[in-house]
Protein backbone atom coordinates (compact mmCIF):
# COMPACT_ATOMS: atom_id res chain seq x y z
CA UNK A 1 0.00 0.00 0.00
CA UNK A 2 1.40 3.37 -0.98
CA UNK A 3 2.51 5.74 1.72
CA UNK A 4 2.17 8.55 -0.82
CA UNK A 5 -1.63 8.40 -0.51
CA UNK A 6 -1.54 10.42 2.71
CA UNK A 7 0.42 13.26 4.16
CA UNK A 8 2.76 12.37 7.04
CA UNK A 9 0.95 12.33 10.37
CA UNK A 10 1.39 10.98 13.83
CA UNK A 11 0.16 7.48 14.51
CA UNK A 12 -3.03 7.02 16.56
CA UNK A 13 -2.34 5.73 20.06
CA UNK A 14 -4.05 2.68 21.51
CA UNK A 15 -7.06 4.68 22.70
CA UNK A 16 -7.28 6.39 19.32
CA UNK A 17 -7.36 3.12 17.39
CA UNK A 18 -10.23 1.92 19.57
CA UNK A 19 -12.09 5.13 18.74
CA UNK A 20 -11.41 4.61 15.04
CA UNK A 21 -12.81 1.09 15.33
CA UNK A 22 -15.83 2.15 17.39
CA UNK A 23 -16.72 5.16 15.26
CA UNK A 24 -15.69 3.42 12.01
CA UNK A 25 -13.62 6.46 11.10
CA UNK A 26 -12.30 5.07 7.82
CA UNK A 27 -12.30 6.79 4.43
CA UNK A 28 -11.77 4.85 1.19
CA UNK A 29 -9.96 5.97 -1.96
CA UNK A 30 -9.66 4.08 -5.23
CA UNK A 31 -6.80 3.83 -7.70
CA UNK A 32 -7.46 2.34 -11.17
CA UNK A 33 -5.73 -0.85 -12.31
CA UNK A 34 -5.45 -0.68 -16.09
CA UNK A 35 -4.46 -2.73 -19.11
CA UNK A 36 -2.49 -0.31 -21.27
CA UNK A 37 -2.35 -2.62 -24.29
CA UNK A 38 -6.02 -3.50 -23.97
CA UNK A 39 -6.98 0.15 -23.33
CA UNK A 40 -9.21 -0.96 -20.48
CA UNK A 41 -9.72 -0.51 -16.76
CA UNK A 42 -9.69 -3.89 -15.03
CA UNK A 43 -10.74 -2.58 -11.66
CA UNK A 44 -9.57 -0.61 -8.65
CA UNK A 45 -7.40 -1.07 -5.61
CA UNK A 46 -9.06 0.26 -2.46
CA UNK A 47 -6.94 2.29 -0.04
CA UNK A 48 -8.16 3.09 3.47
CA UNK A 49 -7.36 6.07 5.68
CA UNK A 50 -8.31 6.86 9.23
CA UNK A 51 -10.27 10.08 9.67
CA UNK A 52 -9.35 12.64 12.30
CA UNK A 53 -10.69 16.11 13.03
CA UNK A 54 -8.72 17.47 10.09
CA UNK A 55 -10.02 14.79 7.70
CA UNK A 56 -8.30 11.73 6.27
CA UNK A 57 -4.86 11.50 7.83
CA UNK A 58 -3.32 8.01 7.81
CA UNK A 59 -3.40 5.55 4.95
CA UNK A 60 -3.85 1.86 5.62
CA UNK A 61 -0.10 1.20 5.27
CA UNK A 62 0.54 3.47 8.25
CA UNK A 63 -2.35 2.01 10.20
CA UNK A 64 -1.18 -1.57 9.80
CA UNK A 65 2.49 -0.72 10.30
CA UNK A 66 1.76 -0.19 13.99
CA UNK A 67 2.39 -2.91 16.61
CA UNK A 68 -1.27 -3.70 17.26
CA UNK A 69 -1.97 -7.20 18.54
CA UNK A 70 -3.43 -9.68 16.09
CA UNK A 71 -6.97 -9.20 17.41
CA UNK A 72 -6.92 -5.44 16.83
CA UNK A 73 -5.38 -5.94 13.38
CA UNK A 74 -8.16 -8.37 12.48
CA UNK A 75 -10.90 -5.94 13.59
CA UNK A 76 -9.24 -3.08 11.74
CA UNK A 77 -8.76 -5.18 8.62
CA UNK A 78 -12.41 -6.28 8.61
CA UNK A 79 -13.56 -2.67 9.05
CA UNK A 80 -11.38 -1.45 6.16
CA UNK A 81 -12.57 -4.32 3.94
CA UNK A 82 -16.24 -3.61 4.64
CA UNK A 83 -15.83 0.11 4.04
CA UNK A 84 -14.01 -0.58 0.78
CA UNK A 85 -16.72 -2.95 -0.46
CA UNK A 86 -19.45 -0.47 0.49
CA UNK A 87 -17.66 2.25 -1.51
CA UNK A 88 -17.11 -0.13 -4.43
CA UNK A 89 -20.70 -1.34 -4.60
CA UNK A 90 -22.04 1.59 -6.72
CA UNK A 91 -19.16 1.12 -9.16
CA UNK A 92 -19.87 -2.61 -9.32
CA UNK A 93 -23.53 -1.99 -10.08
CA UNK A 94 -22.73 0.39 -12.97
CA UNK A 95 -19.80 -1.62 -14.34
CA UNK A 96 -20.48 -5.38 -14.02
CA UNK A 97 -16.97 -6.45 -15.09
CA UNK A 98 -14.98 -4.25 -12.70
CA UNK A 99 -12.75 -5.93 -10.11
CA UNK A 100 -11.69 -4.72 -6.69
CA UNK A 101 -8.23 -5.37 -5.21
CA UNK A 102 -8.97 -5.67 -1.51
CA UNK A 103 -6.12 -5.44 0.97
CA UNK A 104 -6.14 -8.11 3.68
CA UNK A 105 -3.77 -8.11 6.66
CA UNK A 106 -2.02 -11.50 6.69
CA UNK A 107 -1.09 -11.17 10.38
CA UNK A 108 -4.68 -10.36 11.36
CA UNK A 109 -5.94 -13.40 9.45
CA UNK A 110 -4.22 -15.64 12.02
CA UNK A 111 -6.48 -14.23 14.77
CA UNK A 112 -9.71 -15.33 13.08
CA UNK A 113 -11.31 -18.47 14.48
CA UNK A 114 -12.34 -19.47 10.98
CA UNK A 115 -12.55 -17.78 7.57
CA UNK A 116 -15.86 -16.58 6.18
CA UNK A 117 -16.33 -12.98 7.34
CA UNK A 118 -15.42 -11.50 3.93
CA UNK A 119 -17.56 -14.04 2.06
CA UNK A 120 -20.56 -13.14 4.22
CA UNK A 121 -20.16 -9.41 3.48
CA UNK A 122 -19.87 -10.04 -0.26
CA UNK A 123 -22.95 -12.27 -0.19
CA UNK A 124 -24.93 -9.61 1.68
CA UNK A 125 -23.95 -7.06 -0.99
CA UNK A 126 -24.70 -9.48 -3.85
CA UNK A 127 -21.08 -9.12 -4.96
CA UNK A 128 -19.70 -12.25 -6.63
CA UNK A 129 -16.42 -13.58 -5.26
CA UNK A 130 -14.89 -13.66 -8.75
CA UNK A 131 -14.89 -9.85 -8.72
CA UNK A 132 -12.88 -9.63 -5.49
CA UNK A 133 -9.12 -10.01 -5.52
CA UNK A 134 -7.68 -10.57 -2.06
CA UNK A 135 -4.37 -8.74 -1.80
CA UNK A 136 -1.81 -9.88 0.76
CA UNK A 137 1.48 -8.24 1.68
CA UNK A 138 4.69 -10.04 2.52
CA UNK A 139 4.57 -10.33 6.34
CA UNK A 140 2.93 -13.60 7.37
CA UNK A 141 2.64 -15.07 3.86
CA UNK A 142 4.18 -18.41 4.84
CA UNK A 143 1.80 -19.18 7.73
CA UNK A 144 -0.62 -22.11 7.69
CA UNK A 145 -3.47 -19.75 8.63
CA UNK A 146 -2.87 -17.67 5.52
CA UNK A 147 -2.68 -20.79 3.35
CA UNK A 148 -6.03 -22.04 4.74
CA UNK A 149 -7.55 -18.57 4.29
CA UNK A 150 -6.46 -18.45 0.65
CA UNK A 151 -7.72 -21.97 -0.07
CA UNK A 152 -11.09 -21.20 1.55
CA UNK A 153 -11.67 -18.16 -0.64
CA UNK A 154 -10.25 -19.70 -3.80
CA UNK A 155 -12.88 -22.43 -3.50
CA UNK A 156 -15.49 -19.64 -3.54
CA UNK A 157 -14.16 -17.94 -6.65
CA UNK A 158 -12.07 -15.19 -5.07
CA UNK A 159 -8.70 -14.36 -6.67
CA UNK A 160 -5.35 -13.71 -4.97
CA UNK A 161 -2.83 -10.91 -5.42
CA UNK A 162 0.51 -10.78 -3.60
CA UNK A 163 1.97 -7.34 -3.00
CA UNK A 164 5.27 -8.82 -1.96
CA UNK A 165 8.11 -7.09 -3.78
CA UNK A 166 10.30 -5.85 -0.94
CA UNK A 167 12.81 -3.58 -2.67
CA UNK A 168 14.46 -5.84 -5.24
CA UNK A 169 13.68 -9.23 -3.71
CA UNK A 170 10.70 -11.51 -4.22
CA UNK A 171 9.33 -14.34 -2.03
CA UNK A 172 9.68 -17.01 -4.72
CA UNK A 173 8.84 -19.89 -2.38
CA UNK A 174 5.56 -18.23 -1.38
CA UNK A 175 4.75 -17.59 -5.05
CA UNK A 176 5.02 -21.30 -5.83
CA UNK A 177 3.10 -22.26 -2.69
CA UNK A 178 0.20 -19.80 -3.09
CA UNK A 179 0.23 -19.46 -6.90
CA UNK A 180 -1.26 -15.95 -6.93
CA UNK A 181 -3.37 -14.67 -9.79
CA UNK A 182 -1.57 -11.32 -9.60
CA UNK A 183 1.89 -10.27 -8.41
CA UNK A 184 2.42 -6.60 -7.54
CA UNK A 185 5.69 -4.89 -8.48
CA UNK A 186 6.80 -1.81 -6.52
CA UNK A 187 8.54 1.37 -7.69
CA UNK A 188 12.00 0.36 -6.51
CA UNK A 189 11.97 -2.29 -9.25
CA UNK A 190 11.48 0.04 -12.22
CA UNK A 191 12.68 3.52 -11.16
CA UNK A 192 16.23 4.86 -10.71
CA UNK A 193 17.36 2.66 -13.60
CA UNK A 194 20.28 4.67 -14.96
CA UNK A 195 23.30 2.35 -15.03
CA UNK A 196 21.25 -0.41 -13.37
CA UNK A 197 20.42 -2.78 -16.24
CA UNK A 198 19.89 -5.54 -13.69
CA UNK A 199 16.50 -4.00 -12.84
CA UNK A 200 15.19 -4.75 -16.32
CA UNK A 201 16.51 -8.30 -16.06
CA UNK A 202 14.88 -8.69 -12.65
CA UNK A 203 11.48 -7.50 -13.90
CA UNK A 204 11.57 -9.59 -17.09
CA UNK A 205 12.62 -12.63 -15.03
CA UNK A 206 9.67 -12.05 -12.70
CA UNK A 207 7.39 -11.87 -15.75
CA UNK A 208 8.72 -15.24 -16.96
CA UNK A 209 8.19 -16.72 -13.49
CA UNK A 210 4.65 -15.32 -13.44
CA UNK A 211 3.92 -16.99 -16.79
CA UNK A 212 5.00 -20.33 -15.35
CA UNK A 213 2.68 -19.81 -12.40
CA UNK A 214 -0.23 -18.55 -14.48
CA UNK A 215 0.04 -15.17 -12.75
CA UNK A 216 -0.14 -11.59 -14.02
CA UNK A 217 2.45 -8.98 -13.01
CA UNK A 218 1.03 -5.59 -12.00
CA UNK A 219 3.23 -2.51 -11.59
CA UNK A 220 1.94 -0.31 -8.78
CA UNK A 221 2.51 3.39 -8.05
CA UNK A 222 3.24 4.35 -11.67
CA UNK A 223 3.53 8.14 -11.59
CA UNK A 224 4.29 9.30 -15.13
CA UNK A 225 4.29 8.33 -18.79
CA UNK A 226 8.04 7.63 -18.85
CA UNK A 227 7.62 4.96 -16.17
CA UNK A 228 4.54 3.55 -17.92
CA UNK A 229 6.43 3.26 -21.23
CA UNK A 230 9.46 1.67 -19.59
CA UNK A 231 7.24 -0.97 -18.00
CA UNK A 232 5.56 -1.71 -21.32
CA UNK A 233 8.98 -2.20 -22.90
CA UNK A 234 9.86 -4.59 -20.07
CA UNK A 235 6.68 -6.61 -20.62
CA UNK A 236 4.48 -5.22 -17.80
CA UNK A 237 1.15 -4.27 -19.35
CA UNK A 238 -1.07 -4.13 -16.24
CA UNK A 239 -0.33 -0.99 -14.24
CA UNK A 240 -1.79 1.25 -11.56
CA UNK A 241 -0.90 4.60 -10.06
CA UNK A 242 -1.35 8.36 -10.22
CA UNK A 243 -0.35 8.28 -13.88
CA UNK A 244 -3.81 6.93 -14.67
CA UNK A 245 -5.94 9.10 -12.40
CA UNK A 246 -7.98 12.03 -13.70
CA UNK A 247 -6.04 15.19 -14.64
CA UNK A 248 -7.16 18.39 -12.90
CA UNK A 249 -7.88 20.10 -16.23
CA UNK A 250 -9.80 17.15 -17.70
CA UNK A 251 -13.36 18.16 -18.65
CA UNK A 252 -14.70 14.59 -18.71
CA UNK A 253 -17.38 14.14 -16.02
CA UNK A 254 -17.44 10.32 -15.98
CA UNK A 255 -14.36 9.26 -13.91
CA UNK A 256 -14.13 5.89 -15.67
CA UNK A 257 -14.04 7.62 -19.06
CA UNK A 258 -11.49 10.13 -17.71
CA UNK A 259 -9.21 7.27 -16.68
CA UNK A 260 -9.63 5.63 -20.09
CA UNK A 261 -8.64 8.81 -21.91
CA UNK A 262 -5.30 8.70 -20.07
CA UNK A 263 -4.81 5.00 -20.84
CA UNK A 264 -5.63 5.49 -24.53
CA UNK A 265 -3.18 8.39 -24.82
CA UNK A 266 -0.32 6.37 -23.32
CA UNK A 267 -1.28 3.42 -25.53
CA UNK A 268 -1.16 5.65 -28.64
CA UNK A 269 2.23 7.16 -27.81
CA UNK A 270 3.75 3.80 -26.97
CA UNK A 271 2.33 2.28 -30.17
CA UNK A 272 3.93 5.05 -32.27
CA UNK A 273 7.25 4.59 -30.49
CA UNK A 274 7.10 0.79 -30.74
CA UNK A 275 6.24 0.99 -34.45
CA UNK A 276 9.29 3.16 -35.08
CA UNK A 277 11.46 0.68 -33.17
CA UNK A 278 10.03 -2.23 -35.17
CA UNK A 279 10.84 -0.40 -38.42
CA UNK A 280 14.40 0.24 -37.21
CA UNK A 281 14.73 -3.40 -36.16
CA UNK A 282 13.51 -4.57 -39.54
CA UNK A 283 16.10 -2.36 -41.27
CA UNK A 284 18.83 -3.76 -38.99
CA UNK A 285 17.88 -7.34 -39.80
CA UNK A 286 17.78 -6.60 -43.52
CA UNK A 287 21.35 -5.30 -43.21
CA UNK A 288 22.36 -8.36 -41.19
CA UNK A 289 21.02 -10.68 -43.88
CA UNK A 290 22.83 -8.75 -46.63
CA UNK A 291 26.09 -9.31 -44.77
CA UNK A 292 25.17 -12.97 -44.20
CA UNK A 293 24.62 -13.43 -47.95
CA UNK A 294 27.89 -11.62 -48.73
CA UNK A 295 30.02 -13.66 -46.30
CA UNK A 296 28.41 -17.04 -47.06
CA UNK A 297 28.68 -16.30 -50.79
CA UNK A 298 32.43 -15.61 -50.50
CA UNK A 299 33.01 -18.67 -48.33
CA UNK A 300 30.99 -20.72 -50.83
CA UNK A 301 33.55 -19.80 -53.49
CA UNK A 302 36.49 -20.76 -51.24
CA UNK A 303 38.32 -23.83 -49.97
CA UNK A 304 38.35 -24.83 -46.30
CA UNK A 305 41.92 -23.63 -45.71
CA UNK A 306 40.90 -20.10 -46.81
CA UNK A 307 38.12 -19.77 -44.21
CA UNK A 308 40.19 -18.40 -41.26
CA UNK A 309 41.64 -15.49 -43.27
CA UNK A 310 38.24 -14.61 -44.72
CA UNK A 311 36.63 -14.73 -41.26
CA UNK A 312 39.29 -12.32 -39.92
CA UNK A 313 38.76 -9.98 -42.86
CA UNK A 314 34.99 -9.73 -42.55
CA UNK A 315 35.02 -9.47 -38.75
CA UNK A 316 37.18 -6.36 -39.00
CA UNK A 317 35.72 -4.70 -42.12
CA UNK A 318 31.98 -5.09 -41.51
CA UNK A 319 30.97 -2.49 -38.90
CA UNK A 320 28.08 -4.46 -37.43
CA UNK A 321 30.02 -7.74 -37.01
CA UNK A 322 31.59 -8.76 -33.70
CA UNK A 323 32.71 -12.31 -34.53
CA UNK A 324 32.84 -14.79 -37.42
CA UNK A 325 33.47 -18.56 -37.30
CA UNK A 326 32.50 -21.73 -39.16
CA UNK A 327 31.24 -25.12 -37.96
CA UNK A 328 31.10 -28.38 -39.87
CA UNK A 329 27.70 -29.90 -40.62
CA UNK A 330 27.74 -31.71 -37.24
CA UNK A 331 28.34 -28.54 -35.24
CA UNK A 332 32.10 -28.89 -34.57
CA UNK A 333 33.98 -25.59 -34.91
CA UNK A 334 36.47 -25.79 -37.80
CA UNK A 335 37.85 -22.22 -37.74
CA UNK A 336 39.08 -20.10 -34.83
CA UNK A 337 36.65 -17.36 -33.78
CA UNK A 338 37.61 -14.16 -35.60
CA UNK A 339 36.79 -11.14 -33.43
CA UNK A 340 36.69 -7.46 -34.28
CA UNK A 341 40.08 -6.41 -32.93
CA UNK A 342 38.85 -3.03 -31.68
CA UNK A 343 36.48 -4.86 -29.30
CA UNK A 344 38.37 -8.07 -28.44
CA UNK A 345 42.15 -7.72 -28.51
CA UNK A 346 42.84 -11.11 -26.90
CA UNK A 347 40.77 -14.18 -26.12
CA UNK A 348 42.41 -15.94 -23.16
CA UNK A 349 39.16 -17.76 -22.38
CA UNK A 350 39.39 -19.64 -25.69
CA UNK A 351 43.14 -20.14 -25.93
CA UNK A 352 45.28 -19.70 -29.06
CA UNK A 353 42.86 -21.67 -31.28
CA UNK A 354 39.90 -19.53 -30.11
CA UNK A 355 37.52 -22.43 -29.82
CA UNK A 356 38.56 -24.46 -32.85
CA UNK A 357 37.47 -28.07 -32.35
CA UNK A 358 34.69 -27.22 -29.88
CA UNK A 359 31.61 -29.43 -30.25
CA UNK A 360 28.42 -27.34 -30.50
CA UNK A 361 26.19 -30.12 -31.78
CA UNK A 362 23.57 -29.58 -29.06
CA UNK A 363 23.44 -25.81 -29.44
CA UNK A 364 19.97 -24.61 -30.44
CA UNK A 365 20.94 -23.09 -33.78
CA UNK A 366 22.80 -26.26 -34.86
CA UNK A 367 19.84 -28.45 -33.89
CA UNK A 368 17.45 -26.25 -35.90
CA UNK A 369 19.72 -26.16 -38.94
CA UNK A 370 20.23 -29.94 -38.87
CA UNK A 371 16.44 -30.40 -38.75
CA UNK A 372 16.07 -28.56 -42.06
CA UNK A 373 16.07 -24.82 -41.37
CA UNK A 374 18.28 -22.71 -43.65
CA UNK A 375 18.92 -19.93 -41.11
CA UNK A 376 18.60 -19.32 -37.39
CA UNK A 377 18.61 -16.04 -35.39
CA UNK A 378 19.46 -16.31 -31.68
CA UNK A 379 17.96 -14.35 -28.83
CA UNK A 380 20.04 -11.32 -27.74
CA UNK A 381 22.88 -12.10 -25.34
CA UNK A 382 25.89 -10.39 -23.82
CA UNK A 383 29.14 -11.54 -25.39
CA UNK A 384 31.38 -13.00 -22.69
CA UNK A 385 34.39 -11.88 -24.73
CA UNK A 386 33.48 -8.28 -25.60
CA UNK A 387 30.85 -7.59 -22.90
CA UNK A 388 28.50 -6.07 -25.48
CA UNK A 389 24.98 -7.08 -26.63
CA UNK A 390 25.02 -9.43 -29.60
CA UNK A 391 22.93 -11.85 -31.68
CA UNK A 392 24.11 -14.84 -33.68
CA UNK A 393 22.87 -15.51 -37.21
CA UNK A 394 23.67 -19.04 -38.31
CA UNK A 395 23.18 -20.42 -41.83
CA UNK A 396 24.01 -23.53 -43.80
CA UNK A 397 26.15 -23.31 -46.95
CA UNK A 398 28.39 -25.43 -49.22
CA UNK A 399 31.94 -24.38 -50.03
CA UNK A 400 33.85 -24.68 -53.26
CA UNK A 401 34.72 -28.30 -52.46
CA UNK A 402 30.99 -29.02 -51.92
CA UNK A 403 31.55 -29.51 -48.16
CA UNK A 404 28.43 -28.69 -46.05
CA UNK A 405 29.20 -26.11 -43.36
CA UNK A 406 27.48 -23.76 -40.90
CA UNK A 407 28.41 -20.08 -40.87
CA UNK A 408 28.03 -18.26 -37.54
CA UNK A 409 28.01 -14.45 -37.51
CA UNK A 410 27.77 -12.60 -34.19
CA UNK A 411 26.27 -9.17 -34.86
CA UNK A 412 26.43 -6.22 -32.51
CA UNK A 413 22.89 -5.80 -31.23
CA UNK A 414 21.65 -2.46 -29.87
Amino acid sequence: MSKSLAEPASCPAGADIEKVLADEKIAVFFQPVVSVRGKAILGFEAFSRSIGGEGARLDSHDLFAQPWDAGVRLRLCRLCRRKALEAFRPIAERHPQMLIFLNVDAIGVAAAEKPGHLAAICEAMALAGRRVIIELERPGLNSQEVYRFVQFYRERGFKLSIDAMDGLSAPTEEFFSLKPDYIKLDRASYTDVEGKEFKREMVTSLCRLAERLGSVVVAKNVENEEEATRLLEWGVNIQQGYCYTKDKDCQEKDPIRAFLIKVEEINRRFRERAQAEVSAKRKRFEDFHKILRKVSGKLGESNLHEFPALAERYANTEESLLCVYVLNENGVQITPRAFKKSLVAETPMLGPERGKGEDMSIREDVLHLKSGFDKYVSQPFISIHARVPARTLSARFYNREDVPCILCLEFLSA
